[in-house]
């Protein structure tokens, strides 16, 4: 399978992420793994910026700065697990950055629909209820929300 996931992923790291947030993150690093799953990843993107942001941050925090230190070798590191999207490669539709806007999420979400964009998917998973609201009637990407995506991986 192939997919974007957005700041849910790198902000469920942190050692203040409620224990629920942790072990949905286990979940599906362990099932991505373990399916040999592909995520695209926008660069740069907000999503990069925290991972790496966390991986300073905490480096006092053992198991933190380690649960950070395997994402970053095991996935990011990784080119058969993780395709990076970079300016120019990419083709966003109008259509797609308008409702963006109209939505209100127009820089924060941006960089999920243009990585997604270059994927045969364009599969979106995340924790934001109103973007997956937004973007129920498109066509095109698939937004899907991470409760309800872990009941079936």
């Amino acid at each position: 399978m192939e997919f974007v996931v957005n700041e849910w992923l790198p902000e469920y790291f942190k050692p203040d992420a409620a224990t629920d947030e942790k072990r949905k993150l286990e979940l599906f690093l362990n099932k991505f793994i373990q399916r040999n799953d592909k995520i695209y990843v926008r660069r740069p993107s907000e999503f990069l910026r925290k991972v790496y942001k966390y991986s300073k941050e905490y480096q006092n925090n053992t198991k933190t700065y380690a649960a950070v230190s395997k994402f970053i070798k095991i996935v990011l590191m990784d080119s058969e697990r993780c395709l990076f999207v970079d300016d120019g490669e990419f083709e966003l539709p109008n259509a797609i950055r308008n409702k963006l806007v109209e939505g209100g999420n127009t820089i924060s979400d941006t960089y999920l629909f243009e990585a997604a964009s270059v994927s045969e998917t364009k599969f979106i998973l995340t924790t934001d209820a109103k973007l997956k609201a937004l973007m129920e009637n498109e066509g095109m990407y698939k937004v899907e929300l991470l409760d309800n995506f872990l009941t079936n991986y």
